[in-house]
């Protein structure tokens, strides 16, 4: 896992990041210890009296906050953790307990969300734009907008691919249309 300065790690950052489950499917044990790593430093840091201890607890809090976060990548883990430490999501009054770290990971998770939705809309337009643009080179109606030859194919035989226009007629319509433009 490649360290890089936590504190300039972002939500955005994150979401492109390596997911827990697919890292533990082809890695298991590194990951597994890196994420152990993670939460072992943390508990150390905030230092609290009521806090994992046994090798077992941590164990089962990695285990469980796996069970219940599995699309969080390993850089969400990283962030979640730092953000415990900076007591972003409030003070543990001397506790820390598998709870504490559940409901952290619940606020982080929320946190997370509207980006997450910002993300994939923007996703989205762009498939959108991707696909009107390749509709234009394939609709007949665009090519008869630029090009008058394109007029003697009808809709019909280009949707079975008759009387398309030929590679030297389409080169000739996208030549106009740039001189169209210019």
């Amino acid at each position: 896992m490649q360290e890089l300065d936590v504190s300039k790690l972002t939500i955005e950052t994150c979401f492109k990041g390596t997911n827990v489950k697919t890292a533990l499917v082809i890695d298991e044990a590194p990951t597994r210890a890196a994420l152990i790593g993670m939460l072992t430093r943390c508990v150390k840091f905030i230092d609290a009296n009521k806090t994992l201890t046994e090798p077992e607890h941590i164990a089962m809090t990695v285990n469980e906050l796996l069970q219940q976060f599995p699309t969080f990548t390993l850089e969400d883990w990283r962030l979640c953790l730092f953000m415990m430490a900076k007591e972003s999501f409030g003070p543990y009054y001397e506790r820390l307990k598998l709870a504490q770290f559940v409901d952290c990971f619940k606020k982080y998770d929320q946190l997370k969300q509207p980006v997450v939705q910002t993300i994939r809309e923007n996703e989205r337009k762009e498939d959108q734009r991707l696909q009107d643009e390749a509709m234009r080179h394939l609709k007949p109606e665009y090519a008869i907008e630029i090009n008058t030859l394109a007029a003697r194919v009808q809709a019909t035989d280009w949707m079975r691919g008759e009387n398309r226009l030929t590679y030297t007629e389409r080169q000739k319509m996208d030549r106009r249309q740039k001189q169209g433009n210019k």
